[in-house]
């Protein structure tokens, strides 16, 4: 097993040792058909909406030490650069610079670098088949960390995975390898326990923080969209937590407005990896945001 990676995010830190950092959760904001985008090709929001959102939500997490990023997801460079100003200036929060194509990506990359803000920054992401610019954008404006997908779904596993991760290593300077997190991919909904044991694997061999989007099955599984909102919200806190346990470094949430919600959730399966650290290393440090500091607390 490789020595474990820590990656630094603005004040937050992802990897390292299972239990030793929380899971941090990816909450998505500026998607199409969200009431407060008004036009996806502008990037014209309701900027009340958008903070109070983003600060509900964040708050939330932070009241449990769930630290929460914002994935800012746009449609076109002049969307992305709107709402990446607005989030980089009106908060403290890491965010994702997210979008339908490179071109969009990067807009948003070099607005992060306008707004001075590159070292709470995510490049959401690479992948072996990333063009040239886009590489060379967060070689010259490298970010606090940039995924990785590290998915090919005709030979999905650990092996292609790894060998997607050594690709892209091939193509980026040694500098920027310990910033990657990696995006272990889930195929739907059936797929979950599978995907977590690549990621546990993936990780294992390389040292790296692993993630993925567990939301993205649940929001295709017709059975379960057709129950209530709270069925669906409780069936999400569930699989982030059952990813968590697997030792999954970051997980996209899916919409930033269930964050509120399932944050209780997954801190206390932070507590429970936590706990399973301490039991061999009792004399570990307690980071400050690590769930254990509030969720006992009882305040």
């Amino acid at each position: 097993m490789n020595k474990c990676i820590e990656v630094k995010v603005g004040d937050y830190t992802l990897g390292g040792q299972l239990g030793m950092n929380p899971t941090i959760l990816f909450g998505t904001i500026f998607f199409e058909g969200q009431t407060l985008l008004m036009d996806s090709e502008t990037g014209t929001f309701n900027e009340d909406m958008a903070k109070k959102q983003i600060s509900d939500n964040a708050g939330a997490g932070k009241s449990v030490s769930v630290p929460v990023f914002i994935d800012v997801v746009a449609d076109t460079e002049a969307a992305i650069k709107k709402q990446i100003d607005f989030t980089a200036n009106q908060f403290d929060i890491p965010f994702l610079v997210d979008g339908s194509d490179s071109d969009v990506r990067i807009a948003g990359l070099k607005q992060a670098y306008q707004s001075n803000a590159l070292q709470k920054t995510v490049y959401n992401s690479i992948g072996v088949d990333s063009p040239d610019e886009e590489l060379e954008a967060v070689i010259n404006h490298p970010p606090a960390a940039i995924i990785v997908s590290a998915i090919d779904t005709s030979n999905y596993g650990t092996d292609s995975a790894i060998e997607i991760i050594d690709e892209i290593k091939k193509k980026l300077p040694q500098n920027l390898h310990k910033k990657l997190l990696l995006d272990i991919g889930f195929l739907d909904e059936a797929s979950v326990k599978m995907a977590c044991q690549i990621g546990k694997e993936v990780r294992e061999d390389t040292g790296l923080p692993v993630g993925g989007a567990p939301c993205n099955g649940l929001q295709i599984w017709d059975a379960l969209r057709s129950r209530s909102n709270a069925d669906f919200t409780v069936c999400l806190a569930s699989t982030l937590g059952f990813c968590a346990a697997f030792g999954m470094d970051f997980l996209f949430a899916g919409p930033l407005r269930f964050i509120r919600h399932i944050a209780p959730a997954q801190g206390a399966v932070d507590i429970y990896n936590r706990y399973d650290l301490m039991i061999n290393n009792r004399n570990l440090s307690l980071a400050d945001n690590h769930p254990m500091n509030v969720m006992f607390a009882g305040n």
